[in-house]
């Protein structure tokens, strides 16, 4: 997308995180709000919107850091993951984008679509989009009913008069996420409690209080009680990534919040969330953000607004 600011007193992303809404030259239309509340590890925005498309307008192919959530609010689409899996959509369906994914979406050219959409991540997602029937093998939404439908573009909806509170909008992203597990097509059966949910807890409430630390998968079995390959096997089964990965996600989701709200330098902030060398930490930090935490820190830094005159 190109947008045109020659005669802007202010860069683009000045607007975006302002919510202005925005048409470039292709006659696309999108407003753009960035979350501005705290990262928190369970669950976090990054940011949302929604965009009516001109016709045959291509996102892509492209690969993005996070999980994006598409649901089409009027005409058509086609969504292709890869070069060999498409899928033509319609008003009232939704599309997940999963992190590090190459996909395209394009506009139809008779009926081309307008859709709302979030970006988000965080620890929990993976098993609630799993619970949903959800994930890179399955990606489109299908309500089992048109009343699933209308309640999660409803919601969806919300998410943009909300853009002020950011509390409210991190409640709405829980409850949309719910919807989409109580109304999709091809949704898990409910679960009920069991012993590997229990030591996958453990595990989990461990990690959380000693991510600082030098934390070893044979550490958090021996915690548990537990055979490490055993260990292993059933924390990746109820979280959906293994437990190294899971401490990395951890360490990393910590230092966003430090890189956002302090002045600390790289390396404190490696020392702080268990690295002893910044040079191991800025790769797994690129690794799971895209991105150098350096360069993470301008892009999110809250542009300062311009001073009023009398």
């Amino acid at each position: 997308m190109v947008y045109s600011f020659k005669n802007s007193l202010y860069p683009p992303f000045f607007y975006l995180y302002c919510g202005y809404r925005l048409k470039g030259a292709d006659m696309n239309e999108n407003i753009t709000y960035i979350f501005q509340g705290t990262n928190y590890m369970d669950l976090t925005l990054y940011q949302y919107g929604r965009e009516t498309c001109a016709p045959l307008l291509s996102c892509g192919p492209a690969a993005h850091n996070h999980y994006l959530l598409h649901y089409i609010l009027d005409g058509k689409g086609l969504f292709t993951i890869g070069t060999d899996r498409s899928y033509s959509l319609h008003a009232g369906q939704a599309f997940l984008i999963c992190p590090k994914s190459i996909t395209t979406y394009t506009a139809d050219k008779a009926d081309p679509w307008t859709y709302i959409w979030i970006e988000f991540d965080g620890l929990k997602v993976p098993p609630f989009l799993s619970d949903a029937g959800l994930g890179l093998q399955h990606p489109i939404y299908a309500p089992t009913d048109p009343a699933g439908s209308r309640e999660l573009e409803s919601l969806m909806l919300q998410m943009l008069d909300s853009h002020d509170n950011s509390l409210r909008l991190l409640g709405g992203m829980y409850w949309i996420l719910e919807t989409l597990i109580r109304t999709s097509s091809r949704r898990k059966p409910p679960k009920t409690g069991n012993l590997q949910e229990f030591y996958a807890h453990e595990a989990q409430m461990y990690i959380e209080r000693h991510y600082n630390q030098n934390i070893t998968v044979a550490q958090l079995a021996n915690w548990c009680n537990l055979d490490r390959s055993y260990f292993g096997k059933i924390f990746k089964d109820t979280v959906l990534v293994t437990p190294q990965e899971y401490i990395i996600r951890y360490r990393i989701n910590v230092a966003c919040d430090l890189l956002k709200d302090t002045d600390l330098s790289i390396g404190d902030i490696s020392a702080q969330v268990g690295y002893d060398n910044q040079l191991h930490f800025s790769r797994a930090f690129k690794k799971v953000m895209g991105i150098s935490p350096r360069d993470w820190k301008k892009r999110n830094r809250i542009p300062a607004m311009p001073d009023s005159k009398e």
